[in-house]
């Protein structure tokens, strides 16, 4: 291994002991809380985020959707609840999403009662939380000086065969919302003015008071797991990766903690990204629920507020022009089975003793556009979820690169490249995770070459216009349709090679131009150090 790359492993660990939708599969080495929350100052913080020894424990918490969302009735819910003795710790106005102290069974009925709303109370917080959708990785390496990495992004050839359709739009306005884990500040302060807008939405003590580095300071946005950095790098690349969207800018928004993330926090973040005006939204995250039925170890409640609340969501996205795009999960599941959601939601939590009708929340939700994932070959990756809804994207698999066997060494040629936010720090990764924030950058090129700005309704139907079926049946996302590009779409061959690009396009601070690719290409064969990195992996 020549001087300057590393290997790393990393003992793979399992995300799915809870209901939640883990839809990537993502190779980077784990940030200590103590090293994401050092005291450094935010890009928006006036003061060091200061760091919290202790917190008071939680009464865990209730949900509340009114029977509308009309701001009178909202209002009218919220002194009604807290007339009752009940703390309202949040409240999302534009759909009547009320977030309380845990209520008891008594004072539920009551408020159903008086106020016609639903109350929703889990009986399993674990259960109830959202996570990253991501499944760990094991192994990270670091670039070497002046190497690039195009001739090893497969999923990025895939998608076009005009490769400065990822850079050339240089007019662009769009605004593209990450809902995710926050990036970096190193990642931040590489993409520079792309970022226009960071927000927190984790508060003080983070998932139940369980998160003692959580502050609550709505500046804090650096990434503690490598999620969110990962998912951003794949649209906004660097100077050593290119990112399916280098002129867009950037509007994050970190609603998870160490320990978990509430409904109440992502449902927020959703909004403020609306209100916004972000054009086109992120969120690889999710889990399961119940719509029907309930879980028969406590109050037999089910998840349909929740649900109903994400439905009001997505429309309120829509009505004003925000199309929003969702990772479709990591669990093989057909999402068109409730059955099989159900299932899982029981294989994965025996004591809750789901009955009813399973949902994913909120990839099942109506009006989003849900992506599952590709392998290199454009087969659909034996992860992924999957309906008849879906639209798909390259996310890699997991068939033939040891994934399943943890302590196995593996070449990781059928994975993704991503950035791990640190340095020359790179990763592999696979999942659903990485295919939405794909469609999601090219959607943002859709909008800007065919000026459908605030047009959601317009966005969707040219995107499932241009989808081209490929040689196993599936119906994909091609940029040079999308945009209306004059080259002929791509094929799912990774072995072909793009000719050279004679576009004197620039790039911006955080990603390369793809002028010269070819030229690029060639350097690295010549250095053959990844080569020689995968021999060293293998041995």
């Amino acid at each position: 291994m020549k001087e300057g790359l590393t290997m790393k492993k990393i003992k793979l660990f399992n995300l799915f002991s809870t209901s939640l939708i883990c839809s990537s599969l993502l190779m980077t080495a784990p940030v200590s809380a103590a090293d994401a929350h050092s005291g450094h100052l935010s890009p928006n913080s006036q003061m060091p985020i200061e760091k919290k020894e202790s917190v008071i424990p939680n009464t865990t918490t209730s949900f509340v959707l009114t029977k509308n969302n009309q701001k009178q009735t909202v209002d009218d819910t919220v002194k009604y609840i807290e007339n009752q003795g009940i703390k309202v710790k949040s409240v999302v106005p534009e759909i009547g999403w009320i977030e309380t102290d845990r209520t008891n069974q008594h004072q539920e009925k009551k408020i159903e009662k008086d106020t016609h709303a639903d109350v929703q109370t889990p009986d399993n917080q674990v259960n109830n939380s959202y996570t990253p959708t991501a499944i760990p990785s094991r192994s990270t390496f670091n670039s070497p000086v002046n190497k690039y990495f195009w001739n090893r992004q497969w999923n990025m050839h895939m998608m076009t065969q005009n490769p400065d359709n990822y850079v050339n739009d240089t007019q662009s306005h769009v605004k593209i919302g990450i809902i995710d884990s926050g990036i970096t500040d190193e990642y931040r302060h590489q993409l520079g003015s792309r970022i226009r807008y960071a927000e927190n939405f984790v508060p003080r003590g983070g998932f139940n008071y369980q998160d003692y580095d959580e502050s609550g300071n709505p500046s804090d946005t650096n990434d503690r797991i490598g999620h969110g950095t990962s998912v951003t790098s794949l649209i906004a690349g660097t100077d050593k990766m290119v990112g399916v969207n280098s002129n867009a800018t950037i509007d994050e928004y970190r609603v998870f903690s160490q320990k978990g993330c509430n409904s109440s926090w992502v449902l927020k973040a959703l909004i403020k990204a609306v209100n916004n005006g972000d054009d086109v939204i992120n969120l690889s995250l999710g889990r399961y629920g119940l719509l029907t039925g309930g879980y028969m170890n406590g109050r037999a409640n089910n998840d349909m507020p929740e649900y109903q609340a994400w439905t009001r969501a997505v429309q309120y996205a829509k009505q004003h022009g925000s199309t929003v795009v969702v990772a479709a999960g990591n669990e093989s599941i057909n999402l068109n089975n409730p059955q099989a959601m159900t299932d899982y939601i029981n294989k994965n939590n025996s004591k809750l003793h789901a009955v009813g009708q399973g949902v994913s929340l909120p990839a099942s939700v109506p009006g989003i556009i849900q992506v599952a994932a590709t392998g290199n070959q454009g087969e659909r990756a034996e992860y992924s979820c999957y309906s008849k809804d879906s639209v798909y994207a390259p996310g890699g698999d997991s068939n033939r690169t040891g994934i399943h066997n943890p302590n196995q060494a593996f070449i990781p040629t059928d994975w993704l490249l991503t950035y791990g936010g640190h340095g020359t720090q790179y990763n592999f990764g696979i999942g659903t995770s990485f295919a939405a924030p794909e469609v999601t950058g090219m959607i943002a090129h859709e909008i800007s070459k065919n000026n459908l700005y605030g047009q959601s309704d317009a966005v969707i139907a040219k995107l499932r216009q241009s989808l081209e079926t490929n040689n196993h049946g599936l119906p994909c996302v091609i940029l040079d349709k999308l945009i209306n590009d004059d080259h002929a779409p791509a094929t799912n061959d990774r072995s072909r090679h793009l000719s050279s690009s004679s576009s004197s396009s620039s790039s911006s601070s955080s990603s390369r131009s793809s002028s010269n690719f070819a030229q690029q290409e060639q350097q690295e064969e010549q250095n053959d150090w990844w080569q020689q990195s995968q021999q060293q992996i293998a041995e």
